[in-house]
């Protein structure tokens, strides 16, 4: 159903422009000339991001009904722990809340019923491009500026990066753009004091708690209403911030979108009923609901008399930088595959910058003769840059502390 969607697109929008990459601007039309030319897939397709190729790779291996796993330019080929059910056409590959990654197992109809929630609640159109400055092989970045440009036309910018002057040219060549983004990406905006001159229609922000001081400060500049958007890798799309005010409470999340039902699962837990919840995991948890349309995520939260969806906290074990999730079991792997270390243990601390969230912090005892210099040079080398460690401590003394006074340690450092 979604390569028959994508021709259906086509059809309709042959010859408007689907991608803008720099001075390259590829039509509906030509985009689907590219994806004919690909060699037949094989039974999996690994769709790398970073250019026009990540959207041939991703419909092409649809056209042939392979499975097709979304990753980072650079990243390694993910290793799956289960076969994928016959009917699995995507897996979104991440840490997601419980900081080990995994794969998460999609159809068809379930990637079709996310998109189209997206593109009917958000009012996305095909004369307003969606700029892409977040991943496009993270789950966000999936359903709100992939699944849109395939669904329903919605054409892309892609941005190499999200840095203020950079994204200033961009924006000088469109009458208005739809932008997705991260709150940390929002404040360095508002820092560089551009986004008044940018043609903004529509401003979302998620993957991290926006907070009420940044969203009133850029209406305040800038005009712009930044709308909060609330989803999981597991579901997609769960609610979204259609006022046209800044918001007055910081856990408001918005409005349960249409089609969407939230509860309160165990343990305080959200669980979302919808046709986009996942089919399931490569590999189980014991704490796991995922399937059958019912997620139970790692969110605490309720929904209000107003259906507006109120998030006040999370059970979850990754780490949340900048709209990012780290995996502290990762990043602990990296630092012992370094031969460098004899132990190592790595746990997120709020960060003094709200729009951050979370910073990255590892306790390590080093071997006998070796330097903190070394490791971190050696990690870098292991790790994305979003990966590594901010803090550092090598205190024997702290080994003994519990993570919450472990956290305070790394917060308020003694004298």
């Amino acid at each position: 159903m979604l390569y028959f969607r994508w021709l259906e697109t086509c059809r309709l929008h042959a010859s408007r422009p689907a991608v803008y990459d720099g001075a390259e601007v590829v039509t509906f039309g030509e985009l689907a000339k590219r994806v004919e030319a690909r060699p037949h897939s094989g039974s999996r397709v690994i769709a790398r991001s970073g250019g026009v190729g990540f959207f041939v790779d991703l419909i092409s291996g649809w056209r042939d009904g392979s499975m097709v796993i979304p990753i980072e330019k650079d990243a390694p080929e993910p290793k799956l722990n289960s076969d994928p059910p016959a009917e699995t056409c995507l897996v979104k590959y991440t840490p997601g809340a419980s900081g080990i990654p995994r794969g998460i197992f999609f159809n068809d109809a379930q990637l079709i019923a996310d998109g189209d929630r997206l593109v009917r609640e958000m009012g996305l159109s095909v004369e307003v491009p969606n700029l892409a400055v977040i991943s496009l092989a993270h789950s966000y970045g999936f359903s709100n500026i992939v699944l849109p440009l395939i669904l329903h036309g919605v054409p892309v910018v892609l941005a190499p990066v999200p840095f203020p002057r950079v994204v200033e040219e961009i924006c000088a060549n469109h009458a208005a753009l739809a932008v997705p983004s991260v709150p940390s990406i929002w404040r360095a905006w508002h820092r560089a004091k551009i986004l008044k001159s940018l043609p903004i229609r529509l401003a979302v922000s998620a993957g991290a708690p926006l907070s009420l001081d940044l969203e009133a400060q850029v209406y305040e500049t800038s005009g712009i209403k930044i709308r909060n958007f609330y989803g999981t890798s597991e579901c997609g799309a769960i609610s979204f911030d259609r006022s046209e005010l800044p918001r007055v409470d910081a856990s408001d999340v918005g409005r349960v979108m249409a089609g969407v039902s939230v509860s309160i699962g165990r343990d305080g837990r959200l669980q979302v009923q919808s046709d986009a919840v996942a089919i399931g995991y490569d590999e189980s948890r014991r704490d796991d609901l995922l399937g059958a349309g019912c997620y139970l995520t790692r969110d605490v939260g309720f929904v209000d008399e107003r259906e507006i969806l109120q998030l006040v906290g999370t059970v979850g074990g990754a780490i949340n930088v900048a709209g990012r999730k780290v995996s502290p079991a990762k990043v602990e792997a990296a630092l012992m595959a370094t031969g460098l270390v004899r132990r190592a243990r790595v746990f997120g601390i709020p960060s003094a910058d709200r729009e951050r969230n979370e910073e990255i912090s590892a306790l390590v005892e080093m071997n006998d003769g070796e330097r903190l210099e070394r490791l971190k040079s050696s990690l870098s080398e292991r790790l994305e840059t979003w990966e590594l460690p901010r803090h550092w401590r090598a205190g024997a003394e702290l080994w003994a502390l519990g993570l919450a006074e472990l956290r305070d340690a790394f917060r308020f450092p003694s004298a």
